[in-house]
C-alpha cells in the first residue's frame, strides 16, 4: 500500500496528506493531524447496540458447545469454551470487515476504471459467496440506474471547520448530482449519516453548492441485498449539525489529552 498520499484540493491552494494505513490526514508540512471525519463519529457511544449483540454470540457459541458434548465436564474442558465464546463478536466482526473491504475495494477499482474508461474489473473467481453477492448488489444497482461517475476515492478537506476525509464516489444518479458512501454491516447506524454530512459539507465547501443530495449504499454482509438510503438536503442540514457536535467533542477530547 502506498505510503502516502498528496492531493491538491482548492485550485491548488491547498496540499492534504492522506496516509493510508493509518487512515490519517494532515496538511503538507504541518505536524499536526486532522480530525477525521470517521474518527469523529467513533466518538458515538455504540454499546446500546454492541453488547447484546456479543453477548447473543456468546451464548450461542456456549449452547452450540453443550447441545453437541455430553457432560459432566471439567474446568479445564469448560474454560476454553468460555474463552472462545467472549471472542465470539470479535471475530464476527473481523471477517465482516474482510469482506466489506473487499466489496468496497470492488467498487473504488469499478468507478475508477468507468471515470477513466477503462476495462471494469472482474469478480475475482476464488471470492468468498458473500462478497460475491456484495459485488453483484453493487453492480445490479449501476446498471439499474443512470449511474455517472464523477469522482471515486476523493479527498475532502474543510479550512472553515478543520476536518478531512476520503469519499467514495460523487455521481450523478438519475440526474442528480450525489455524493455516495459505500457501507457493509448488519444495517445503517446514525453514525453513518453523520460521515455523510461531513463529506457534504467538506466537498461543497470547496467546490460551492453543487450536491443535490447524499446515498448510503447499504450492502447486506450476509444477503449482499443492495438498500440505496437517499439523505435530502433537509436531513444533511440536520445530521451535519450532529456531526459538528462530534467534532467539537473530539477536539477539546484532543485538548485533555494533552494537559
Amino acid at each position: 500500500m502506498t505510503e502516502k498520499i498528496i492531493e491538491k484540493l482548492y485550485d491548488g491552494h491547498v496540499s492534504l496528506e492522506f496516509l493510508p494505513t493509518s487512515h490519517r490526514y494532515r496538511l503538507e508540512g504541518s505536524k499536526e493531524y486532522l480530525p477525521s471525519v470517521t474518527a469523529c463519529t467513533g466518538i458515538i457511544d455504540k454499546s446500546r447496540v454492541l453488547i447484546p449483540w456479543a453477548v447473543g454470540l456468546a451464548e450461542k457459541h456456549i449452547r452450540a458447545f453443550l447441545e453437541s458434548n455430553t457432560g459432566p465436564f471439567s474446568m479445564e474442558e469448560i474454560i476454553p469454551i468460555i474463552e472462545e465464546a467472549v471472542r465470539q463478536h470479535q471475530i464476527k466482526k473481523d471477517e465482516a470487515a474482510s469482506i466489506g473491504d473487499m466489496v468496497h475495494a470492488y467498487a473504488e477499482a469499478f468507478a475508477l476504471a468507468v471515470i477513466g474508461k477503462q476495462e471494469v474489473p472482474q469478480i475475482p473467481e476464488d471470492a468468498d459467496e458473500r462478497v460475491r453477492a456484495g459485488i453483484n448488489a453493487f453492480l445490479n444497482w449501476f446498471v439499474s440506474n443512470d449511474v455517472q461517475f464523477l469522482h471515486a476515492e476523493k479527498l475532502v478537506y474543510s479550512p472553515t471547520h478543520g476536518f478531512a476525509g476520503l469519499v467514495d464516489a460523487v455521481a450523478n444518479v438519475n440526474g442528480q448530482r450525489t455524493l455516495i458512501d459505500y457501507k457493509t454491516s448488519k444495517g445503517v447506524y446514525t453514525e453513518m449519516r453523520y460521515q455523510v454530512a461531513a463529506y457534504c459539507l467538506a466537498f461543497e465547501e470547496e467546490h460551492g453548492k453543487s450536491l443535490d443530495g447524499a446515498l448510503i449504499l447499504h450492502f447486506d454482509k450476509e444477503t449482499g441485498v443492495c438498500n440505496p438510503h437517499p439523505l435530502t438536503e433537509d436531513e444533511l442540514m440536520k445530521d451535519s449539525s450532529a456531526f459538528l457536535a462530534c467534532l467539537a467533542l473530539k477536539k477539546r477530547e484532543r485538548e485533555l489529552a494533552k494537559v
